[in-house]
């Protein structure tokens, strides 16, 4: 049910995340005044490090970590499919071995609380269908990462609903059923910190099962106008305008409100309540431990195990380990697809692998020929791990792997 976290990194020094080898930090120079920028960055699969320069406000150095540890988990490329306790605790764990980051000392700055369900409708449909969320308006977002959704803006929290199949779809994912996720974003921390939420260690003790009665009441807030229902009766044109609903009085608005619901529940299909029921069913095997594996059901690995073959959406480069399902099938290396792919949705993916398969040579180029040379450099590199391999295992010698298919 996680997505999205920034959090203050304590017990980790600014000196070992410099050392780590997964690790490239910048720091953006200003080229007219020379001056140094805030804070040294870098990324690996999708997670922004940042280190801040010492201030009188702040004399020690600060770390904070942002990004969405589900795309972690699809190692950067997209969070469409299902990402359950386990997953979490895969994530978790490769962050620990890999930066020393530890849950405890993880101080919750934001956190994305939400589930993917397969809806009863199409989701375009259902999107146009939710007007209100509470008394706020449900606004189109575009963005070049998640596409377009919709959105209500509180003062400490934000709702969003989404079409993830199309979005992914156009990118070219391999996605048959309709993809819509709901999603809490708590911007201040003053409800978590309400409940003794500070850490991420304390959110897992908090118990991510008791965020699914927060979440569908988040969804029972939206003022849906479901078209069958309505058709024909008296509200019709009143209650699909969302102006009536913005210059309601708030009796007034609670009153027609229940009213909706009401005719809602007397349709027989009754798309609001349906989604509501996905949204519990969801929530609860997503919160389940199990051993399941299925398309959308797979650990985290650090290569390509067989069981993760069997999902088109989670295929990873052998030199990069970013994922490269929206390339064809049988890639195994990123190209020039998957870096455009990156280049449009998630630059800090794209720039990651910049900074290591392109040589200061490029660095002046134009856009398309930088893209040319990072792919052309991860094909050398694997051709050069491939010729290794190659002189420390002849031929003829008999080993217990086969290294064809490295």
């Amino acid at each position: 049910m996680i997505d999205f976290v920034k959090y203050e990194l304590k017990g980790v020094t600014p000196h070992y995340l410099e050392r780590s080898p997964y690790l490239e930090f910048h720091n953006k120079v200003n080229t007219k005044t020379g001056e140094l920028g805030a804070y040294l960055n870098a990324y690996f699969r999708g997670m922004e490090f940042k280190i801040y320069a010492s201030t009188t406000a702040n004399p020690e150095q600060r770390i904070t970590v942002e990004g969405s540890l589900h795309k972690y988990w699809n190692k950067g490329a997209h969070n469409f499919n299902d990402f359950g306790i386990n997953e979490i605790q895969d994530v978790l764990e490769n962050l620990k071995k890999n930066f020393r980051v530890r849950p405890e000392n993880c101080v919750l700055k934001q956190l994305e609380i939400g589930v993917n369900i397969n809806p009863p409708a199409k989701t375009k449909s259902i999107l146009k269908q939710c007007l209100l969320h509470k008394t706020d308006r449900l606004k189109w977002v575009l963005t070049r990462d998640e596409g377009n959704y919709i959105q209500a803006q509180h003062q400490r929290h934000i709702l969003k609903i989404y079409d993830k199949k199309t979005h992914y779809k156009n990118r070219g994912f391999k996605i048959e059923d309709e993809v819509m996720r709901i999603e809490m974003k708590y911007t201040k921390m003053h409800d978590l910190n309400s409940k003794g939420i500070y850490t991420l260690e304390d959110l897992l003790n908090f118990g991510l099962q008791n965020f699914t009665p927060i979440l569908l009441k988040q969804w029972q807030q939206v003022i849906f106008y479901d078209f069958k229902a309505l058709k024909g009766t008296k509200y019709e044109n009143r209650y699909s305008n969302p102006n009536f609903w913005e210059n309601l009085t708030y009796d007034g608005l609670k009153y027609h409100r229940n009213n909706l619901n009401k005719i809602a529940k007397a349709q027989p299909e009754n798309i609001k309540d349906q989604i509501a029921k996905l949204i519990k069913e969801k929530a609860d095997f997503l919160n389940t431990s199990t051993p399941e594996i299925n398309p959308l059901h797979i650990r985290l690995k650090t290569g390509v195990g067989a069981s993760e073959k069997k999902d088109e959406n989670r295929r990873f480069c052998v030199v990069t380990g970013i994922n490269i399902s929206m390339q064809k099938k049988g890639s195994i290396l990123l190209s020039h697809t998957g870096l455009k792919y990156y280049f449009k949705t998630d630059i800090k993916i794209f720039d990651e692998v910049k900074r290591k398969f392109l040589s200061r040579n490029w660095s002046n180029k134009d856009h398309q020929t930088q893209i040319k040379e990072i792919a052309h450099n991860i094909r050398n590199k694997h051709n050069n791990l491939k010729l290794q391999q190659q002189r420390i295992y002849s031929r003829s010698q008999t080993t217990l792997f086969n290294l064809a298919t490295f």
